[in-house]
């Protein structure tokens, strides 16, 4: 796809639209390029993941580490009120590439285990925690979700940012959530819910086949019905979605308006931005017919002798 079509496509999603692909134009005289190429921002990286253009694109969008909106300062922002402290131990469920595994260590100066899914992102976070001579207090390794390998009764706080509506065994990754808290423990997760009983029809069906991976979409009611049938005190079911909404539009915004046509892309890094962009316009559009919501839930472990 050449430049000038890949910036008219974003421009068409920035408007509110889509269209449907165009026959090739007749060839145009090449506008001249400038001396630098785009820095795809892996020098001195050697995961394998580096050398995944969407991997390149997404981080480029969100910042060092990240690969949704909202950076270190909601990471900071979210945690502030558990009053957690260098002393605790916290586990990151969802960590991609360890952004926020090495702000909730940068925040409270706690040891913090992060789990992913995908090995290669799991690899990458941990070549950038070393670089960031947190090798040992802001970890990242790969788990299956059907086996979190966490230790019963050994920590005092669980984050997740937006990564549980991707997991299969939703039931066992809560009940090992449960069983690695002490009593008191504390879990602060956001995520994409339903905002019916129902979590299926018309605008869920459709975002959920445009997905790259197939969400397993719990309603609100479903979730805190079960969080709270295994024990947690559900303090705070908050509906976030307006300032996600918000972050998604500004980190797109400033990332399209940095691109120029005259710049020369890395390899493989136009498909990548325009997968990048829909994914996230199809978010913001269910987001918008109300069947989905981004909530943030607070709850707290209370004594299971107490049950």
């Amino acid at each position: 796809m050449k430049e000038g079509q890949l910036t008219k496509r974003l421009q068409a999603w920035w408007q509110g639209y889509y269209f449907e692909a165009e026959p090739e134009p007749e060839p145009e005289v090449e506008a001249p390029k400038v001396s630098e190429d785009l820095d795809s921002g892996t020098l001195g990286r050697d995961s394998a993941a580096w050398s995944d253009p969407r991997v390149q694109v997404t981080e480029k969008v969100w910042g060092t580490g990240y690969m949704s909106p909202g950076g270190d300062v909601q990471v900071q922002d979210l945690i502030k009120p558990l009053g957690l402290d260098s002393s605790m131990m916290i586990v990151d469920i969802g960590a991609g590439l360890g952004g926020t595994t090495r702000a909730l260590h940068g925040e409270t100066g706690a040891w913090v285990s992060g789990f992913e899914v995908s090995p290669l992102l799991s690899d990458a976070a941990m070549e950038l925690s070393r670089i960031a001579g947190l090798t040992r207090k802001a970890t990242v390794e790969t788990f299956e979700t059907e086996n979190l390998p966490l230790r019963e009764n050994g920590y005092n706080a669980v984050f997740s940012k937006e990564a549980l509506f991707t997991m299969d065994n939703k039931e066992a990754v809560f009940q090992s959530i449960y069983n690695c808290l002490r009593v008191d423990g504390q879990l602060l997760i956001t995520d994409y819910l339903a905002t019916k009983p129902e979590a299926t029809g018309g605008t869920i069906d459709e975002w959920v086949e445009q997905e790259p991976i197939r969400p397993n979409l719990w309603s609100l009611e479903q979730t805190r019905s079960f969080i709270a049938d295994l024990g947690f005190e559900v303090r705070i079911t908050e509906d976030i979605t307006p300032a996600l909404r918000g972050q998604i539009l500004r980190g797109l915004g400033a990332f399209t308006s940095e691109l120029d046509p005259k710049v020369k892309k890395p390899r493989g890094w136009n498909p990548a931005i325009l997968a990048e962009v829909e994914m996230w316009a199809n978010r913001v559009k269910v987001l918008e017919s109300g069947d989905v919501a981004a909530f943030r839930i607070y709850g707290r472990k209370f004594d299971p002798s107490l049950k």
